[in-house]
């Protein structure tokens, strides 16, 4: 009875206060629930709402007493969508986007069916997407994008004959894409990206020829890109990046003219860059990095004028990056890294560039030198591919041999190093050593730096150099002898270098100071001069003791070395 009372006394405040309302009953109790359920009092803008008639209630539209459209977009709503949303039944236009909204969108909502617009992206709604939704066959726009829905997107989507924006962005949607979505031939704009779809990109796509925006950019999508794309000769914005795409990328998307944004990077996509690339003239947004493109950058590229970012990085191209490039004066981002380019020209025109990658190439100090300050803040050049071949040479002992590097650059500096440790006076591009004694064998690197591109050592491939001993003089060792270079042990190597006056077997023994045996080696050699290297990995620094053994042990020597790390 007490409830019949209150039920009854709200019915009579509606009806009375029809100044007040102006709406149907059902529309201002669901207006009210909504604000309830969303924390109204908290709301940024909630001038009016329950004070004054509905009409003038922020965000409500009313037309013939019933509520039209109702936005309340960027409002800071908080709590669920009530049930009685659905009673609202002559909704047009409804746009909670941009709030706090949590929960799972109401069943009810399927009772708009005079919905044209609808969105709720940026919330945090979960579930699935209630099936009758798909009912509502006048909507023209569906966005409910960046939100936490998930579950598949089923066939029956394929009834919203008069959509023309879908964005389902940003949520976290599984299975393949229906093929009922490529029915639906109104569509402008199809942004899927950043779910789970997974299955290829069907040839059906090209009969959505209406489309300015395709992204099916961050989900699984695998198999190759399907030629039909071409049927879209309005597409603007074209974005395929992130997924697992494979085969050469399909001559026909060089005839999509009016593209702005082109991103198809971070898949496996193979083949080279046609010269029809450069027919995009309205390009602002290339993106082809993250693949396995190769052979030359086309000169064509410098047709697009219009660029503003250019990233080609992380494929496998090569050759110079051609001169034309210069020609694209409003690029802000030009990222060429890790390829195998080499030959820069001077790209000190690119006057709005900010950012410049052209590290993990082939480039030297002549191109990197002009372009340092081309970038107003990040040139990235370092670090580049080791300059000229690695070679093995073995030389006589006591025999001259001369090694060097060449490479291009006006400020440059040079360091040798043999096994790693700095040669004192070593400081040119050529390095000669005039008579080789067995301490010169080893690995040779130059190290080359320069003073202008100061961020970036570039190193020589090894020259390792071997030495074949010879006899003085022509004569044999009159005697037993061993010697240790120095009478260190540096990088763990201990170079020994000793002589046998007959064929013999020599035993090395490296006893640690307390006397235990840590290293053995034995070779056996006729008479001549030698040179031998025991690894001492794993051993600590500290004094140690070379013991030589031969002659069936009539003959031994002891030598104290240091091993210094």
């Amino acid at each position: 009875m007490y409830k019949k009372f209150i039920v009854s006394l709200v019915l009579i405040i509606i009806v009375s206060s029809g100044s007040v309302f102006a709406v149907e009953s059902s529309d201002s109790l669901a207006l009210v629930d909504l604000y309830d359920s969303t924390d109204g009092d908290n709301w940024y803008d909630n001038d009016n709402w329950k004070s004054g008639p509905v009409s003038t209630w922020f965000g409500v539209t009313v037309d013939n007493d019933r509520v039209t459209n109702l936005n309340l977009g960027y409002n800071n709503l908080a709590g669920t969508i009530p049930s009685s949303i659905g009673d609202l039944d002559s909704l047009r236009y409804l746009t909670l986007n941009n709030n706090q909204l949590t929960g799972s969108i109401p069943d009810e909502i399927a009772n708009l069916t005079k919905l044209i617009n609808l969105s709720l992206s940026y919330n945090q709604l979960t579930d699935s997407i209630p099936s009758g939704i798909w009912g509502l066959t006048n909507l023209e726009l569906l966005i409910v994008s960046v939100n936490q829905l998930s579950g598949s997107i089923p066939s029956d989507i394929g009834n919203l004959t008069n959509l023309e924006f879908l964005h389902l962005y940003s949520n976290q949607f599984t299975d393949t894409i229906p093929s009922e979505i490529y029915e639906l031939t109104n569509l402008t704009n199809l942004i899927l990206s950043d779910n789970q779809f997974t299955g290829e990109i069907p040839s059906d796509i090209g009969n959505l020829t209406n489309l300015t925006n395709l992204d099916l950019s961050q989900n699984q999508l695998t198999g190759s890109i399907p030629p039909e794309i071409g049927n879209l000769t309005g597409l603007q914005y074209l974005h395929l990046s992130e997924n697992q795409l494979t085969e050469e990328i399909p001559s026909e998307i060089w005839d999509l003219t009016n593209l702005q944004y082109l991103t198809l990077n971070n898949n496996q996509l193979t083949g080279s860059i046609p010269a029809d690339i450069g027919d995009l003239t309205d390009l602002t947004n290339l993106s082809l990095s993250y693949n396995q493109l190769t052979g030359a950058i086309p000169p064509e590229i410098g047709n697009l004028t219009n660029l503003i970012y250019l990233y080609l990085n992380l494929n496998q191209l090569t050759g110079s990056i051609p001169p034309e490039i210069g020609n694209l004066t409003n690029l802000t981002i030009l990222n060429l890294n890790n390829n195998y380019l080499e030959d820069a020209p001077d790209l000190s025109g690119l006057s709005s560039l900010e950012q410049l990658g052209i590290r993990d190439n082939k480039f030297t100090f002549e191109d990197i030198e002009p372009n340092v300050g081309v970038a107003s803040t990040l040139f990235l050049y370092s670090p580049q591919d080791s300059i000229g071949e690695t070679q093995d040479t073995t030389i006589d002992e006591g025999s001259s041999f001369t090694i060097s590097v060449s490479v291009g650059g006006e400020h440059n500096q040079y360091q040798w190093t043999l096994d790693g440790t700095i040669i004192t006076d070593a400081t040119d591009s050529i390095y000669t050593i005039n008579s080789a004694i067995s301490g010169d064998a080893g690995s040779y690197i130059c190290e080359i730096t320069n003073t202008v591109a100061t961020e970036l050592t570039l190193y020589s491939r090894p020259i390792t150099v071997s030495l074949i001993s010879s006899v003085p003089g022509g004569d044999l060792p009159k005697d037993y002898s061993m010697s240790v270079k120095k009478g260190i042990i540096p990088d763990n190597q201990l170079e020994v270098q000793y002589s046998l006056p007959g064929k013999d077997n020599v035993k090395f023994s490296i006893y640690d100071i307390r006397g235990a045996k840590v290293k053995e080696l034995s070779e056996e050699n006729p008479a001549g001069f030698y040179s031998v290297k025991i690894n001492m990995n794993g051993s600590p620094a500290g004094a140690y003791f070379l013991k030589m053994e031969a002659k069936e042990g009539h003959f031994s020597e002891i030598k104290k070395v240091i091993l210094v790390k």
